[in-house]
């Protein structure tokens, strides 16, 4: 029965890791849903209403939000990432959207404690966004 137990024991401490990896990855693949959806939303949102918006990309605060003529000083929504994701970049980003007008390119990359990089970028010709794998480094 001990050996039993330590043969359990062994096969967990070895397979534990790449869970807690497998788990990063999930969380990364989700955020990045999430943003692509609020991008959507927000541009889709703009149309509808026919009311200019402003995307807020908030690295330090982790969160993006969106502001609009009615809502004034506090964000109409936000959006923020999960424990282990981060946005890249140091300072906040606008992005205004224009009823009636071209999408402006948006990218928003985002990473996990792992190092592991997700880009959600908004194609400007037809205003949907795209989640693609970024590979190497930071230059």
């Amino acid at each position: 029965m001990l050996i039993v137990v330590m043969i359990i024991a062994a096969i967990a401490g070895v397979s534990f890791p790449a869970l807690t990896a497998g788990l990063a990855s999930v969380r990364l693949s989700s955020a990045s849903g999430t943003v692509a959806s609020f991008l959507t939303s927000s541009m889709n949102r703009v149309d509808r209403r026919e009311e200019a918006a402003a995307i807020v990309i908030s690295p330090t605060d982790n969160t993006l939000a969106v502001y609009t003529a009615a809502s004034g000083e506090k964000p109409d929504r936000t959006v923020g990432l999960p424990q282990g994701i981060s946005i890249e970049g140091s300072e906040s980003r606008r992005v205004l959207l224009l009823p009636g007008g071209t999408v402006p390119r948006v990218t928003v990359v985002l990473r996990n404690e792992k190092g592991a990089r997700r880009s959600v970028e908004v194609d400007p010709v037809t205003g949907v966004p795209s989640i693609k794998r970024v590979d190497g480094e930071i230059h």
